[in-house]
């Protein structure tokens, strides 16, 4: 059972101890908070982190989080952010104060990070299929305000039923329905309805209603292309719904959507809730798509990777500190996009596991060995489990340091 994290202190209260210069000690590990934890508080302290740093700035993040529940608030429709973008208690209890019904999870491990820190409201939306993972949702089922699960097999729904039953309590299971996205779900409505009445039937479940996410269409940049794509498929859910009250199974939930299509899916008018999860932080893989068409980026960038130059062997290029075990940029064709410390028309890439190369366009100066640069992530998802810490900032202040509180992938 995962411990409370309800009352773990925060990282910003370590006290650090000053070591007698005249009798040193020998050395000791980092304070929770890392090396920089002695710099919360200082002004100008957001340009003196130790790097590489993960860097959260709070400004930024609160105003996304106002900017998407008034976008909720206005046009009907209830908000579950996925918590798997940013892993951090402290920013869904920051969604949940503007309005956020609870989140929505990827692994079973957030799904018990979140509960046991109080979120009311926790789906997990991938199917749970060993018995060590079922008994895992039999205890977490038992202690959860709400949880509600996800499942496209029929002997899953049997297995998940027997594990309801273990923990004295009704479990809530929603129906997975594909929606042409290549992953889980049932493939047709056929399908979907029979999975629904299975859930029903089965002793210890509570039918709750439909989950339908395709995530292959969110990132398409131009706005209309992401409509057309989108529209079409949310028919098909409606579809699903109606066929659903016909038998008299009407879905409570309906839930799906993210980021790239929050101004979208609503209008059809099916999802009672949406799983929007990078807008709260954003990356750069969001950041060339038109996410609405009267304000095409409503979001801001608030969180980046800080890293140092470590080499600048004068040949159009510098090394820095931050490589695959700092930042993503890996895989696909968005790379990390480089905001200050860098001339522009620069282009970072990463060539080792703690080494990124800035290649410098013609003639231009080259940064100095020591000088900071400032990324922002390819994707936020990838780039935030490889850190055990957010350098919270405000204006130029590190303000606090939060923990990324659920790492574990199990």
């Amino acid at each position: 059972m995962s411990r409370s994290l309800r009352h773990r202190p925060r990282y910003s209260e370590v006290q650090l101890v000053q070591p007698d210069v005249a009798h040193p000690e020998p050395a000791q590990p980092s304070p929770a908070g890392g090396p920089n934890a002695e710099l919360v508080g200082v002004a100008g302290s957001r340009d003196q982190l130790e790097t590489p740093a993960l860097v959260l700035d709070l400004d930024i993040l609160d105003r996304n989080i106002a900017v998407m529940a008034a976008h909720a608030r206005e046009r009907g429709y209830a908000l579950r952010p996925c918590f798997k973008v940013y892993k951090s208690v402290e920013v869904a209890r920051r969604q949940l104060a503007a309005g956020a019904l609870g989140v929505c999870c990827a692994t079973l491990a957030e799904a018990e990070v979140t509960v046991d820190a109080g979120i009311p409201s926790v789906l997990l939306f991938s199917s749970v299929t060993s018995p060590k993972r079922l008994a895992r949702v039999a205890e977490l089922n038992a202690r959860a305000p709400e949880l509600i699960v996800a499942a496209d097999d029929p002997a899953n729904v049997a297995d998940l039923g027997a594990a309801a039953r273990r923990s004295g309590r009704d479990l809530a299971v929603l129906a997975d329905f594909a929606m042409s996205g290549g992953r889980t779900g049932s493939p047709d409505l056929a399908g979907t309805l029979e999975l629904a009445r299975r859930i029903a039937d089965t002793p210890g479940l509570r039918f709750a209603g439909l989950q339908g996410y395709n995530g292959t269409i969110l990132s398409i940049p131009a706005y209309s292309d992401r409509e057309g794509a989108s529209l079409p498929l949310l028919r098909q859910l409606g579809d699903i719904v109606q066929a659903l009250a016909d038998a008299g199974l009407p879905p409570g939930i309906v839930s799906g959507s993210g980021t790239g299509t929050h101004d979208i899916d609503y209008r059809a008018g099916v999802l009672t809730e949406v799983q929007a999860g990078t807008y709260v932080v954003m990356d750069a893989s969001y950041l060339t798509v038109q996410l609405r068409p009267d304000e095409p980026a409503p979001f801001g960038a608030a969180l980046s990777v800080h890293a140092t130059v470590i080499s600048s062997p004068g040949d159009g290029y510098v090394i820095t500190d931050a490589g695959g075990k700092e930042i993503d940029g890996l895989f696909g064709p968005v790379q990390p996009l480089i905001v200050s410390g860098a001339p522009p028309g620069s282009r970072y890439s990463i060539v080792g596991d703690d080494l990124g190369r800035i290649d410098l366009p013609a003639e231009a100066p080259a940064p100095s060995v020591g000088d900071r640069v400032v990324l922002i992530p390819p994707h936020a998802w990838y780039t935030v489990p490889l850190y055990p810490v957010f350098h919270c900032v405000s204006g130029d202040t590190l303000v606090g340091i939060w923990p990324v509180d659920a790492r574990a992938n199990w």
